[in-house]
């Protein structure tokens, strides 16, 4: 048994051979002779010490060996062409892989369109996706990031950025919650005295969601989702981007409050979503191109129902 002298093309000539039913069938796809697949194949056979087909019928028929191996094999093969795929795409300077960042304020969904389309375009980039509440433009300055769509809220000049939509802040309690039983206008006073679930950064960096704190006693939580899920169980008030909840709205697990006045504004705010990159580092030809992607389908990003 000779193992380690396997080659690609035996592996190529098998799997053929599988899928033509016949070593005629597989002769006259990969443009050999009859003869020559015969003994790829036996010389396989050989190797291996023992046989893939049954040639006892008129067709030849897979052993167990030869089932348990095929599928083993497709994998081999299949894995190589990606090899090769990406070593010719690096080889003309496409990257082998895009970390693309997105803000957890923006969901998954509205993306998807773009995403699909990108891996059409780009088989062998690989695509590594980072999601948070913050940190997101802290990666791109460091290069830890190509490109990422954050909410334009304290982005540092070394960022260039382009305005793909913008999303709404709602005010937001569970329907047992005391402010949500209130009836009319909820006064700032009124939101001063209830617990408030805040969003803010590991780091307490300024430039976060802290600027939106109304109340004088507060939680701080770092990602969405736990505020989400406290919100919900009605353990504070808080503000939270209206796509991200508009399913707990509609099916009454939170309702909207009707604050009087936020920050000294008679309304919450509406956040532009950008994406983002780094001037000094911009990304490679398949980052480029999910860029130019985002910025051209901006109107997947469905944010926009409560801008005014």
């Amino acid at each position: 048994m000779d193992m380690n002298s396997l080659t690609l093309d035996q592996l190529l000539v098998f799997t053929v051979t599988v899928d033509q039913g016949s070593f005629s069938g597989a002769s006259r796809v990969l443009h050999r002779t009859q003869s020559a697949i015969t003994y790829t194949i036996q010389k396989f056979e050989d190797q291996i010490g023992t046989p893939l087909f049954d040639r006892s019928a008129y067709r030849p028929l897979l052993t167990p060996t030869g089932k348990a191996l095929l599928r083993r094999a497709r994998r081999i093969l299949a894995e190589t062409n990606l090899l090769r795929g990406q070593a010719k795409a690096m080889a003309l300077g496409l990257e082998a892989e895009v970390r693309f960042g997105i803000s957890e304020m923006v969901p998954i969904g509205c993306l998807v369109p773009t995403l699909s389309a990108f891996r059409t375009a780009f088989p062998t980039v690989s695509l590594r996706i980072i999601t948070g509440a913050f940190g997101l433009a802290e990666g791109l300055t460091k290069g830890e990031l190509d490109l990422a769509i954050v909410l334009d809220i304290g982005l540092p000049n070394a960022l260039e950025r382009n305005r793909l939509s913008t999303t709404a802040l709602v005010a937001v309690a569970a329907p047992d919650h005391p402010l949500a039983r209130r009836e009319g206008v909820i006064t700032t006073d009124m939101l001063r005295e209830e617990l408030q679930i805040v969003l803010t950064e590991r780091n307490e960096v300024a430039g976060s969601l802290d600027q939106g704190v109304a109340a004088l006693d507060s939680w701080r939580v770092t990602d969405l989702a736990t505020k989400r899920g406290l919100l919900c169980a009605g353990l504070g008030w808080g503000s939270m981007p209206e796509p991200i909840v508009a399913g707990d709205i509609a099916e009454g697990r939170l309702v909207v409050l009707a604050v009087e006045r936020w920050d000294g504004s008679d309304h919450l705010p509406h956040l532009d979503v950008v994406v983002a990159q780094c001037r000094e580092r911009p990304p490679g030809p398949a980052g480029g191109a999910l860029l130019a992607a985002l910025i051209r389908d901006n109107s997947t990003l469905p944010l926009d129902s409560k801008a005014s």
